[in-house]
């Protein structure tokens, strides 16, 4: 598993989800379907997933990436800086803005 998080983190992971066998699931369970692991899947894949049932996706890494490289860029920008309200607000709009991509790509926005 460290392996595909390093790939994650560099940009180079890109899963592939099994579309046809998640509609087959979706039709015999007849119930909400959640997707664990979402992050690093191919936008398609999601779009598709979510046409062929899927009911809730997560992509928690992605969230957690996200805060990471805010909080890395906002300590390079001001490294003398102690204040979390002057740090954060890069920490937030990083997650922001992922969370804003996920939910156009999901059709919720």
């Amino acid at each position: 598993m460290h392996g595909l998080l390093q790939s994650m983190i560099q940009g180079q992971t890109e899963k592939r989800l099994d579309i046809q066998r998640i509609a087959e699931i979706k039709a015999a369970a007849g119930i909400f379907m959640t997707l664990h692991g979402g992050s690093g899947t191919h936008d398609e894949d999601f779009q598709q997933a979510i046409k062929a049932g899927m009911t809730i996706v997560h992509v928690n890494t992605e969230l957690r990436l996200a805060r990471r490289r805010g909080l890395e860029h906002a300590l390079q920008v001001h490294p003398g800086e102690i204040a979390p309200y002057k740090i954060l607000p890069a920490v937030v709009g990083a997650v922001s803005e992922v969370v804003e991509n996920r939910l156009r790509l999901f059709n919720f926005r």
